[in-house]
């Protein structure tokens, strides 16, 4: 994956979009996302994150009972380690 030289800060407002839109939503202020919220994050289908996960690959996630989750500090990480010069 290729990611330009602003991917950074592109990153950090889009994580802010959508946590303000969660926020929106909910009253609570998330740092977890479900696959439907990380995929709006990422720009990633919940399908292809699905596929990562089965593969053993993608941002780290977390099991509560039957629920995926992911922390928001996990995917920006994630998608900042792909960055490149």
């Amino acid at each position: 994956m290729t990611i330009d030289k602003q991917s950074p800060e592109r990153a950090d407002r889009m994580a802010m979009l959508v946590a303000e839109q969660l926020r929106e939503d909910s009253p609570v202020h998330p740092e977890y996302l479900n696959p439907i919220g990380a995929a709006c994050l990422t720009s990633f289908s919940s399908k292809a994150l699905e596929r990562m996960r089965q593969r053993g690959e993608g941002p780290r996630y977390s099991k509560v009972g039957k629920s995926i989750r992911y922390a928001l500090a996990d995917l920006r990480a994630w998608m900042e380690a792909g960055y490149v010069e």
